[in-house]
């Protein structure tokens, strides 16, 4: 796919089953973040590529990616290991689509992996972040897209949020005070 070709909605939603599908082939720990959750938390938003959170033990790696290039995925091996190993982080593609991988290297990370869930996307079974876990990650992110994504977040699930975790998790990363949590509580106050 050239660079400057228009991502099509249904190679996203192809990469995603494939993704879920390998991942889960290999029992890999994982879950949609960036902007396919927030559309499948939130409203439909454009993106170009696919976000996981995942956790591959390293000795696992090899095969894994082994396998998932017999399911049409693309990366170079050794720099791929080496970037998961020592950057952690790394992209993959499939036909096209940019797939990010982020290692959970602090505990909010881990955390918003564990509370994950699985749901029924198009048919399929996918891991997806909770909305709390996609607030975080888009707390420490707070890029223009990241804040509409939280205002979203919060306008669709509001009543359900659960602001005690969230404030609980963020504290191991900012202060209580932090401007960032200060505008989150009050767009979860807003009714």
């Amino acid at each position: 796919m050239a660079a400057d070709a228009p991502i099509k909605e249904e190679d996203l939603l192809d990469a995603l089953a494939a993704s879920a599908e390998g991942l889960r082939a290999g029992r890999i720990n994982y879950a949609v973040i960036g902007g396919m959750a927030a559309t499948f938390r939130g409203q439909p938003r454009t993106t170009k590529d696919l976000d996981l959170l995942l956790q591959v033990p390293q000795l696992q790696l090899p095969g894994l990616l082994d396998d998932l290039a017999a399911r049409g995925f693309a990366c170079d091996p050794p720099t791929t290991i080496r970037e998961w190993t020592h950057e952690h982080m790394t992209t993959l593609s499939f036909r096209g689509i940019r797939i990010d991988w982020l290692k959970p290297v602090i505990p909010l990370y881990q955390h918003v992996l564990d509370q994950a869930t699985e749901e029924s996307w198009l048919g399929r079974p996918v891991r997806v972040a909770s909305a709390e876990g996609l607030i975080l990650i888009k707390l420490l992110a707070y890029r223009p897209q990241d804040q509409f994504d939280i205002e979203n977040l919060v306008a669709l699930n509001r009543d359900t949020l659960d602001l005690d975790w969230i404030k609980s998790e963020w504290a191991t990363v900012a202060a209580a005070d932090d401007p960032r949590m200060k505008r989150l509580v009050e767009l979860v106050g807003r009714g």
